[in-house]
């Protein structure tokens, strides 16, 4: 009976962690958001520099 519900353990973790690893993955393709801004320059030197 110990052995029993270890596998049912087991089985229950393995199936909820390959259906978070489902639930999880990246819809679609991922790109960078396109932006006319230089890299590493802030909002606020943008906003208020005239």
């Amino acid at each position: 009976m110990r052995i029993k519900m270890t596998l049912l353990v087991i089985a229950y973790v393995a199936v909820s962690a390959l259906l978070l690893a489902i639930a999880y993955q990246p819809q679609g393709p991922v790109t960078a958001a396109k932006t006319d801004r230089l890299d590493g320059s802030s909002f606020l030197v943008e906003r208020f520099a005239g």
